[in-house]
């Protein structure tokens, strides 16, 4: 299984508006700088990677 496929680009992109998008909205973030920008991206790398290791390890295996 390799990360590359189309899902996990597509999660990762879904990753990087969605948290982004959420905090800006509720008021958390009021400024869009680069710890924002990092911020959003370091969620985005670590949710897509969990989720490529919860499928990889068996958690996607239909029974």
């Amino acid at each position: 299984m390799k990360i590359y496929q189309p899902r996990f680009v597509i999660f990762f992109l879904v990753m990087l508006i969605v948290p982004g998008m959420i905090s800006y909205i509720g008021g958390w973030d009021t400024k869009l700088d680069r710890l924002f920008v990092l911020k959003a991206f370091s969620i985005a790398c670590f949710m897509t990677v969990l989720y490529y290791l919860l499928l990889k390890n068996g958690l996607g295996r239909s029974k």
